[in-house]
Order: structure tokens, then C-alpha cells, then sequence
């Protein structure tokens, strides 16, 4: 006996649970928080879950049947022919990768594409656009904390600090040696941080 599923594909009673399985596993997927498509080796889009929609933009019917790569506006950290080498020779891939969304907007992905037997790719993205601003956030950070601190370091005059909680004088050793030598009149300089 064969019945038809809810796409309208036949089956046979024989694998009726592997059917459900597989439908089962089709409705997780696309209802995934994760955004996950997947597209040929060289051909377009065949799936775009709720995952996908929330972070790009798109609904499945704007995404499904054109290229990922066009509609993202794909910027790959190496050649995409490259890329497409590495999944026919390993079968995945993992890096990041930078789509610009529906709105405009760029963002960045952490994606894992996984290919199988008929050149059908699944890509699964996970948006790190916030860690990557934090992490460039924290470098320009660090650079302007180095180079204030090779400024107190190379700093021949007392270097006042002050804070809410304290009054604290870093170099008083070296003002105190050079104080017999210069004139008690000095100027004083803030630096506001």
C-alpha cells in the first residue's frame, strides 16, 4: 500500500517510519533558531528555515532557488573555487564568512557547510557579528592602553593619577632624585582619561 506525505512524495508502507523520520527531522530543521540552508555545489538554494529568515531578511520563497552567494552578497575569506575544492576533497568546510542581510546590513557568520553524495551542500551559520565588534573593540582598547603606558613608562616627570577612592603618585622616586637638581617651580599638566 502507498500513501502520499504532505509534499506529495509516495511511499511505501515499508518505510513508513523512516518517512516520518525524515519528515520529522525535515520540520526541526526548519524550525531551527539556527540559521541553515541548503544549495547545490553549483546550482541554488533548495531550503531556507525560520533560522535564516530571522537573521537575513528573506523568507523562503524570496531565498529558495537563487544563489546563497549572489543573494548575500557572499564575501569569502578565500577563493570560492577554493572553497568548493575543499568540500568535494573533505565533504565540510568551517570558516567565517561576511552576508549582507535584506535590510543592508552585514553581518558576520561562523558557517560550517557539509557536503553529501548529491552535491547537495547544508550550511549552517551562526551570526558572530557582536563578538567580532567586541573583540576589535577590546585591540583598540589594548592599543591605547600600551601606548599610554609606554608614555608613563618613558616619562621623566611624576605622573599623578587619581580616582574616586585614592590620590596615588607613580614616579615620586624619580621626581624626588631630579627635585635637588631642578628648581621647586614646576608646571603641571592633567591628562584626563
Amino acid at each position: 500500500m502507498e500513501r502520499k506525505n504532505e509534499s506529495g512524495l509516495q511511499r511505501g508502507s515499508l518505510d513508513n517510519g523512516a518517512a516520518l523520520g525524515a519528515e520529522r527531522l525535515a520540520n526541526l530543521l526548519t524550525l531551527s533558531y539556527e540559521p541553515m540552508l541548503a544549495w547545490r555545489l553549483d546550482g541554488p538554494i533548495e531550503f531556507w528555515n525560520a533560522g535564516a529568515e530571522r537573521l537575513y531578511g528573506f523568507t523562503p520563497n524570496e531565498a529558495v532557488g537563487r544563489s546563497s552567494h549572489a543573494l548575500l552578497q557572499t564575501k569569502f575569506p578565500v577563493d570560492f573555487a577554493e572553497l568548493r575544492s575543499q568540500l568535494r576533497n573533505g565533504q565540510s568546510w568551517l570558516g567565517e564568512l561576511r552576508h549582507i542581510r535584506k535590510d543592508g546590513g552585514e553581518v558576520v557568520v561562523e558557517s560550517h557547510m557539509q557536503l553529501f553524495g548529491d552535491n547537495t551542500v547544508l550550511e549552517a551559520n551562526r551570526d558572530i557579528t557582536a563578538r567580532i565588534e567586541i573583540e576589535g573593540a577590546l585591540r583598540e582598547t589594548d592599543l591605547r592602553l600600551r601606548s599610554l603606558a609606554s608614555i608613563v613608562e618613558t616619562s621623566d616627570d611624576a605622573i599623578v593619577s587619581k580616582n574616586l577612592d585614592e590620590l596615588s603618585q607613580a614616579g615620586t622616586k624619580r621626581l624626588s632624585a631630579s627635585s635637588a637638581t631642578r628648581p621647586a617651580r614646576r608646571s603641571v599638566s592633567l591628562l584626563h582619561l
